[in-house]
């Protein structure tokens, strides 16, 4: 099955190059080093791609490879001169390195501390990315496959937007399909960064579209993870491992996104919003992370760190703001924990400008919360689905959105890292995060519709799918510490028990073969019915044959053609729910209509002009209103898909009576060029004058 992408592997690492050097060369300029840049990277790479197409689109510069190069060293230069008016951070009076602990396992296991945690982040990458990567592999199939959905009509054509116009800007990308509006708001990163290798992939959006996916989901994900969990837990090389292990043990992320939707500008924004959190609990400083290592930075250390999440913020709004909002909801434990310790430390101190500091502060900062939760909250309503009981339980046991299958392995370890949290104190807020996640998710599978259901989750549209994306985001680092905190368990009961039988050799291995153990076991178990069902869930989607399939193979092999059958730039009418829109992404030719619309709003409400075209091509005569339109809209083709919708009954799809399932011999207006089984493309003829 790998055979396939091989070609491709070219293209991939000028992918993951793209995702990473433009934020390690902002992040370097900016003054920061150290092995931590590597891993948040990708979320500086991606506000630095969002950023440079609303640039460069304004500016008239067509967005591409040379030019978001050019646009990367430019945006490292001005990080460098901001850098050096920042003094270079250091650590609070009276806040020191933490001395080593001596209760810490992995201390004792003779082994260079320095390379531990590496060595485990290493490894946990390795496993992570290598498990994903073939999971994923095996869910689109071929290179050239397509997620059969809804959106994907939108965002296969939105790639080839961004390459044929060289407008990659999150404020115009939507101009695809509303083309008269000045400002025309879509999250254009995802696009972005799948354009850039579009001519590395033999100019197939299709492949360069999956060669993006399996980047950010089976690369970035892992990578952003294990970044959180050294910011929550510390430098703990059983943590890095888990967390990468459990960053591909998840069936409602990313798979679930792929099939659902498919959400791929939310699957980027939420693979980096680990890097964002991460960032936040650095600024907040040690008394909201287990990491023993952390030490409370000074002024220019929060100013650089903030500096820096803000940057990460703009890299989520850029790619769905939907993430944004998970980290609103993430945000508020731990940053009510760190307010709660300083206004306990001022009061303590009998201190009263730090204290009514801190109380202005928080009002300032529900205020802006609440302010932007009102902003992108939306009126769209997804209906609930199932109980209330049924859902948090799905979503305590990662079986949201009717998953029968419970990854227990996973279930078990974040019981452990609650219980190891609660048992902790700092990291007590992600508990009550991950508690808000699982309600927020049962809000919206089975909350009883009304105002404060579209308050609370109408920012993802009260669709449950979004929400059960976004719990891995607090459980990877429970399942990690979880897993930290029973591998110490059994290695003391193991240095006890060899303590006790006179065997001080056993005492020192038994922290690292609880690690193998324990490992050795999660890895495979991580890889359970759960996934192998999501799995075969979203192969029904990547499949080209198929009942609800936006392309089969013969409508696509057409598509394939049309570079021989047509000339660039001639205008081709299509139906959109039968996936003749498909023929701008995959041969680069403009069409009538580049998405649906609303499946029960009449086309002749919609456009009239569109709708003359739709219903009378087929028997247009000059002088009709079909040929009228023809001649307006410059069509000069016709692609007959036939009457397979993406959504069988939607109303709308049958407003192209003219355009599907045309009989030649009673369409004396179109006459056939070519066909590809039940496929067709027909040369308007009926408008031409006698």
């Amino acid at each position: 099955m790998l055979t396939g992408w091989w070609p491709y592997l070219p293209a991939f690492l000028v992918l993951l190059a793209f995702l990473w050097l433009p934020g390690l060369a902002l992040l370097w300029a900016f003054g920061q080093r150290g092995g931590r840049i590597l891993l948040t990277a990708p979320a500086f790479s991606v506000a630095v791609v969002g950023l440079t197409g609303v640039v460069l689109d304004l500016v008239g510069v067509p967005y591409g490879v040379l030019s978001q190069a050019l646009a990367a060293v430019v945006l490292a230069g001005l990080a460098w001169l901001v850098g050096r008016l920042i003094p270079r951070s250091g650590h609070a009076a009276g806040s020191s390195a933490a001395a080593p602990d001596p209760a810490d396992p992995e201390a004792r296991f003779g082994v260079d501390r320095r390379w531990l945690f590496p060595a485990g982040a290493a490894a946990g990458l390795v496993i992570g990315a290598v498990l994903l990567l073939r999971r994923l592999a095996s869910v689109i199939g071929a290179p050239e496959a397509m997620a059969q959905r809804w959106d994907n009509i939108f965002h296969l054509n939105a790639i080839r937007y961004v390459v044929e116009t060289g407008s990659g800007s999150t404020l115009t990308l939507n101009r695809l399909v509303n083309p008269d509006s000045a400002i025309a708001l879509y999250p254009a990163a995802w696009h972005q960064l799948a354009s850039l290798v579009v001519p590395l992939s033999g100019d197939s959006v299709l492949v360069a579209h999956n060669l993006t996916l399996l980047a950010v989901a089976g690369v970035v994900w892992p990578v952003s993870c294990i970044f959180l969990v050294r910011c929550l837990v510390g430098p703990s090389a059983v943590a890095a491992v888990a967390a990468g292990t459990a960053a591909a043990g998840f069936s409602v992320f990313p798979l679930g996104l792929m099939a659902w939707g498919p959400l791929f500008p939310n699957l980027l924004a939420l693979a980096i919003a680990p890097i964002s959190l991460g960032l936040l609990v650095r600024l907040l400083g040690p008394g909201v992370t287990a990491d023993r290592t952390a030490r409370t930075p000074d002024a220019a250390g929060r100013v650089r760190l903030a500096a820096s999440l803000v940057v990460t913020l703009g890299a989520l709004f850029v790619s769905q703001p939907n993430a944004f909002l998970a980290l609103l909801v993430v945000a508020v434990p731990p940053a009510a924990t760190a307010w709660w310790l300083g206004l306990r430390a001022a009061a303590r101190a009998r201190r009263l400008g730090p204290s009514l500091g801190l109380a202005a502060v928080a009002v300032v900062a529900v205020t802006a919360w609440l302010l932007l939760w009102n902003v992108l909250t939306t009126s769209f309503v997804w209906e609930p689905s199932t109980t209330v009981a049924r859902a948090a339980g799905e979503a305590l046991l990662y079986g949201a959105n009717g998953r029968e299958d419970v990854p227990w392995v996973l279930v078990l370890l974040t019981a452990a890292g609650i219980y190891a949290a609660v048992a902790r104190r700092r990291l007590r807020w992600l508990v009550v995060a991950h508690l808000v996640l699982v309600y927020l998710y049962a809000v919206a599978a089975a909350g009883e519709e009304g105002p404060a259901r579209q308050w609370l989750v109408g920012g993802w549209y009260t669709d449950s799918y979004r929400l059960a994306a976004t719990l891995p985001l607090t459980a990877v680092p429970l399942i990690a510490f979880g897993a930290a905190h029973v591998v110490a368990g059994l290695a003391a009961a193991g240095t006890a028990l060899a303590s006790f039988a006179g065997r001080p050799r056993a005492a020192r291995a038994a922290y690292p073969v609880a690690a193998l153990v324990l490992l050795g076991l999660a890895v495979p178990y991580s890889q359970v019915e759960s996934l192998t069902q999501a799995t075969r869930w979203g192969k029904q989607y990547y499949a080209w044959e198929g009942p609800e399939s936006i392309l089969n193979r013969a409508e696509y092999e057409l598509l394939q053609d049309l570079d021989e059958l047509t000339e660039p730039g001639d205008v081709i009418a299509v139906n959109p729910w039968n996936g003749g829109s498909l023929a701008y992404a995959v041969a680069d030719r403009p069409v009538t209509q580049y998405h649906v619309e609303s499946p029960d709003t009449e086309l002749s409400a919609l456009d009239p002009e569109l709708h003359a075209l739709a219903t009378g091509l087929d028997d247009a005569v000059p002088g009709s209103p079909a040929c009228a339109a023809a001649e307006e809209l410059d069509v000069r083709w016709v692609l007959d898909f036939g009457t397979q919708f993406i959504i069988p009954h939607a109303q709308q799809a049958r407003d192209y009576a003219g355009l599907n399932a045309v009989d030649p011999a009673a369409a004396p207006g179109l006459a056939l060029v070519e066909r590809e089984g039940p496929a067709a493309l027909y040369e308007v003829v009926g408008c031409d004058a006698p």
